[in-house]
């Protein structure tokens, strides 16, 4: 756009923006923002925001997930050097090695879609279709007939 034309319009829009009105509040919504206020600050502590949590309670939960998430490490770090578990990975790659295989597969034939389509065009690839559904319909045109014809009583 030209810039003299941009400045035009934004000192217009500015005027016109200018003379309008103040907007109002509605007047019932100051009592519904109090009522909402008082609802929340009536609500026992374990129902609000940790943050508003007595501090002692902030400090007992922190302590207990820092535990928690200690023995979680812990618990995962034993469980993947233990031999049991060893053999139970093995057996389950052999489980999903066929499941990776066909998953390589369908990349490959996804990737191969995607570059003939590339390499095609756009225009080809919806030629194609439409003369696949063009076929499609006549085929079941012409069996749809044929039926007809079949069946007829002379």
């Amino acid at each position: 756009m030209n810039p003299e034309y941009e400045k035009q319009l934004e000192a217009q829009i500015d005027r016109v923006l200018q003379h309008l009105p103040e907007l109002e509040a509605p007047a019932t919504l100051l009592p519904r923002v109090w009522a909402e206020i008082e609802r929340r600050a009536a609500l026992p502590w374990y129902r609000r925001a940790w943050v508003t949590w007595p501090v002692g309670l902030q400090a007992a939960a922190l302590a207990a997930l820092v535990i928690l998430f200690g023995g979680l490490c812990l618990g995962g770090w034993q469980i993947t050097h233990s031999a049991e578990v060893a053999d139970a990975t093995q057996t389950a790659g052999r489980w999903f090695a066929g499941f990776t295989l066909l998953t390589n597969t369908l990349s490959v034939l996804g990737n191969a879609l995607v570059l003939s389509v590339k390499q095609l065009g756009p225009i080809f690839i919806g030629a194609c279709i439409v003369v696949g559904l063009a076929t499609y319909l006549s085929c079941l045109g012409l069996g749809t007939a044929f039926v007809r014809l079949a069946v007829a009583r002379r």
